[in-house]
This record gives structure tokens, sequence and C-alpha cells, in this order.
């Protein structure tokens, strides 16, 4: 080979070797970004197992912090979505997960999930209908989830259409008759519609399950009671009283008194009248309790104190008046039974009771 060749070649070898190596470290540097791509994706998903576990455990500012990890390192996730909604609500920031759900667009059950969370968001702005709208397009993607159907049936209880939250239920009955939410929303259709013994039947049926609560307990003593069963609610809400907090049960004592009353077991009534009297001794509504149980066991003269000092806690109340009138009459102060009656006629002019003791008072 000549010198000059051989010098062309010295040049050339150099630029030919630059390019083959530009040619492989190409491919390399791709499958370098692809490998950290999906390195990043599957610490999102590390990252976004810990929010969920972070939320679920009521540390909604540590899920915060871990979605936004794994939104800075999976941004295209739009998996991400719902839960996010979740936090943003959490957070009392409404109008942002109403952004969210309305860019974010997804397939199948992950769709119902934003078209139900979108439902949550447009009860809390009080837009009932696009409410109603959202939980049904849920329930139509998701015809499993209990959850969606329940949503839907509680904003028509809402909207005061309970016939057809309970036409709604009853089209799912054969999917989830068994669940306890349904058994409670079928209930609460019946207490709407005053349909108060079938309301019992359904609200037997959740307080009959093992993880039946205090709160599900209470819903079926008031239903017992408003249905007139006030032997059945009486055992119920003796071991709420007995068993709850007094906080949260004592405020069910004057039902307690309401129901023995009806059943005429007076004394037990008026011991139990006393309690709610010493738990809430400015209630008009427990002194006049107090007052007509003392009644019932014959104490006339006890029974005028107290409803007198229901009275003065509310004066213009018309069963105050009523009790002071009539216990006036009975222990023979005509004096106090005449000006409690007339008072009682001047805000009642129909009240027969108030009517029958001026005319006693007047005599023939």
């Amino acid at each position: 080979m000549s010198f000059p060749a051989a010098r062309r070649m010295g040049v050339l070898l150099p630029a030919v070797l630059l390019a083959l190596s530009a040619g492989c470290e190409g491919p390399q540097r791709q499958a370098r970004q692809v490998a950290t791509e999906h390195w990043n994706r599957a610490r999102a998903q590390v990252k976004a197992r810990l929010a969920a576990d972070q939320f679920a455990a009521g540390n909604v500012a540590a899920a915060a912090g871990e979605l936004n990890e794994a939104a800075r390192l999976d941004p295209q996730n739009t998996a991400l979505a719902p839960l996010r909604v979740r936090v943003l609500l959490a957070e009392g920031r409404i109008a942002q997960a109403a952004e969210l759900l309305e860019q974010t667009k997804l397939d199948g059950r992950s769709q119902a999930e934003l078209d139900y969370l979108l439902g949550v968001v447009r009860q809390q702005q009080q837009r009932w209908e696009e409410a109603l709208d959202a939980f049904r397009r849920a329930g139509e993607l998701d015809a499993e989830e209990i959850n969606y159907v329940t949503a839907a049936a509680q904003v028509l209880l809402q909207l005061g259409r309970p016939q057809e939250a309970l036409d709604l239920l009853t089209s799912k009955a054969a999917t989830f008759n068994w669940t306890s939410a349904y058994q409670a929303t079928i209930a609460e259709c019946h207490e709407q519609l005053g349909d108060w013994a079938t309301a019992v039947t359904a609200w037997r049926a959740v307080a009959d399950t093992p993880d039946a609560d205090a709160g599900t307990r209470e819903r079926l003593a008031v239903t017992l009671y408003q249905a007139g069963r006030y032997g059945d609610a009486i055992p119920v809400l003796l071991i709420l009283l007995n068993d709850g907090p007094p906080e949260r049960t004592e405020c069910l004592r004057p039902l307690l008194v309401e129901c023995y009353l009806a059943e005429g077991r007076v004394a037990a009534a008026r011991d139990q009248a006393q309690l709610a009297a010493r738990a809430a001794p400015e209630s008009p509504y427990v002194q006049r309790l107090l007052a007509r149980a003392l009644a019932a066991v014959g104490d006339y003269p006890a029974a005028l104190r107290v409803a007198q000092r229901a009275l003065t806690l509310s004066a213009n109340d018309r069963a105050a008046l009523e009790l002071v009138a009539a216990l006036a009459w009975r222990v023979g102060n005509r004096e106090l039974a005449g000006s409690a009656a007339r008072k009682l006629l001047e805000r009642d002019g129909g009240n027969a009771v108030g009517q029958q003791i001026v005319q006693l008072v007047r005599g023939p």
C-alpha cells in the first residue's frame, strides 16, 4: 500500500470507528431509557400502594405525599386518578377534585369508580340531579358494586322520591338483597313512605348481622317505636343505654320513657324519666315527660310542679300549658287551671283541653 493510501486509511479509520460507536450508543441509550421508565413505573406502583394504605389509615397528608411522588415517577398513569380524587375530597378541595374527574377518562370498572366519585362531588355541591346521573352511570358500568346503587337511591331519598328509590333497589334485589347496605337503604325508603312495619323488618335484618353497630340498633329501636311496637323497642333501648357511652346514648332515654308509658309500665317510666331529667334539666320536652310519668303513678302535685318548670323553660309551649291546666284542675287549683287554659286558647283557639278546662272553671 502506498504511503498516501495508508495515510488516507489512517484518517478514515477513526471516523469509521466513531460512526460505529455512535451507532451502538443509540440503542444502548434507548435501552437505558426504557429500563429507567420501567423502573420508575414499578416505583410508582409501590408509592401508589403506600398512598392507598396511608389513606385507609386516615393519614391523608401522608397519602397525598406518596401520590405526588407516584405521579412524578409515572406522570401518564391515569389509574392514580381515583385515589387522587379521594385525597382531594378528604382535604376539602372539591373544585380540584371535580376538575380532575372531568379531565380523566378510564375504562370499565375504573371509570365506574370515577363516575361514583363525581356523584360524591356533585352531592357536596348540592347538584342532586347531576349526582344521580353520575351514580346511575357508575351502576351501569359496574353492576356488581352495591355502593353505586345505594348512592343513587340515597339521592332519590334526598330529593323526596322514595318510591323511585324503592323501585331502583327492588330491581337489584337478586344481586344485593343479602347485603346490609341494601337492607338499610330499603328500610330508609319505607321510613320515608311511612311504612314503619316493613322498615322494621329491614332494620331487623341489618341489626341481626354479626357486624351490626350501635347506630343500626338505634335505627331499629326508633322504627319499632314508630311502628307502635313499644314492647319490642324496650329491650333494644335498654341494651343501648346499658352498653353504650352516656354521651351517645342518653338521648335515647326519653324514647324509653315513652315506650314504658305506652305499655302501661308507669313505675319504670317514672324511674327512667327521673334519670332523663337529671341528664337534661333544661329540656322542656324531658320535663313534660317527667310530669306525665309522675301523673301516671298518681303523684299529681309533683307532676304539676314539674309541668310548671317546663312552662318556665318554654313559655309558649302548648303541651306544657295543657299539662299545667289539666294537672292544676286535678289538684284543685282552679285559678291556675283557668289561667293556663286561657293562655292555651290564645295560642290554639281550638284546643280541646283548653276549652274543657275553661268550661269546667266557669261551671254550669
